[in-house]
């Protein structure tokens, strides 16, 4: 990747964390971090990996993006707008009632191919868009975005076993491993070398990226599109909130509204970071 398409998905990143910010903002609502953190992951996917149209959103034959992540629906709304799939007005309605733009991504919603389904359930949506796709002789791809927090459901790993035994080699995970810690017994599995070899162990295709870096991003999914009979995951460390630096990290906003001081401070941070 050269650095004039770099510069192309950074400047591009930062206009969709804008929108992120004002649509929340709008909203009042909770979730800024999370939308943040991935925003990165799903600009490199839809602009540079997936085979999508919005003049052909019927296309049997289009990839197709789960977003198990749900708290980050802002970022995935805020893509789906500057692709095209509806007006961007439509983000500035985000959460109202009756209004196009529900909290969690529903399938009639333009642009969105999956529910995010309950926490950690988005895998075996994944796998099943999977299976559906070869029995349909379809060589589209499935791409899945989940947060590593989601990896201490049982039923993830019930998944992922399952798709590793069907041998779903066009089925690839993206897990937004940004390390925040929780509280509990289990955060030890959000340490990412833990989580290799755990991948490893229930037969999974594993590769390490910075999230935020789209020559990793490339080199990552470069690597992984070359094996065959497996499927595959992205360990992709992260920042949580990047690019609004009262937010990363797992600052003490992240729990509570955004409200429009932190809007605006928020864009000015951004606006700031574009201007260097």
């Amino acid at each position: 990747m050269d650095e004039a398409k770099i510069k192309t998905l950074e400047s591009l990143a930062v206009e969709v964390r804008k929108d992120v910010v004002r649509m929340v903002g709008v909203a009042r609502s909770y979730g800024l971090a999370s939308a943040l953190t991935v925003v990165d992951l799903l600009v490199y996917l839809y602009w540079e990996k997936m085979s999508v149209s919005v003049h052909d959103r019927a296309r049997r034959d289009r990839d197709r993006l789960v977003l198990s992540k749900g708290a980050a629906t802002p970022a995935l709304y805020a893509c789906l707008a500057r692709l095209g799939f509806f007006n961007r007005e439509e983000l500035w309605s985000y959460r109202r009632l009756g209004a196009m733009l529900q909290g969690y991504p529903d399938i009639r919603t333009p642009g969105v191919d999956a529910p995010s389904g309950a926490h950690g359930g988005g895998i075996g949506i994944a796998s099943g868009l999977c299976m559906a796709l070869r029995m349909d002789g379809l060589a589209s791809r499935v791409y899945c975005v989940m947060g590593d927090g989601e990896l201490q459901e049982g039923v993830v790993w019930e998944s992922l076993f399952a798709a590793s035994g069907r041998k779903l080699d066009n089925l690839t995970l993206i897990v937004d491993a940004n390390g925040h810690k929780d509280q509990g017994p289990l955060a030890g599995l959000k340490e990412t070398g833990a989580l290799a070899e755990k991948f490893k162990a229930f037969g999974w295709f594993v590769v390490d990226a910075d999230g935020h870096d789209f020559a990793s991003l490339e080199r990552a999914f470069s690597a992984a599109e070359g094996v065959a009979a497996q499927p595959k995951v992205v360990l992709a460390r992260t920042c949580t909130g990047s690019g609004v630096s009262f937010l990363e990290r797992g600052g003490s906003e992240n729990g509570r509204p955004l409200s429009s001081e932190d809007m605006d401070r928020a864009l000015s941070l951004l606006e700031a970071g574009e201007a260097k």
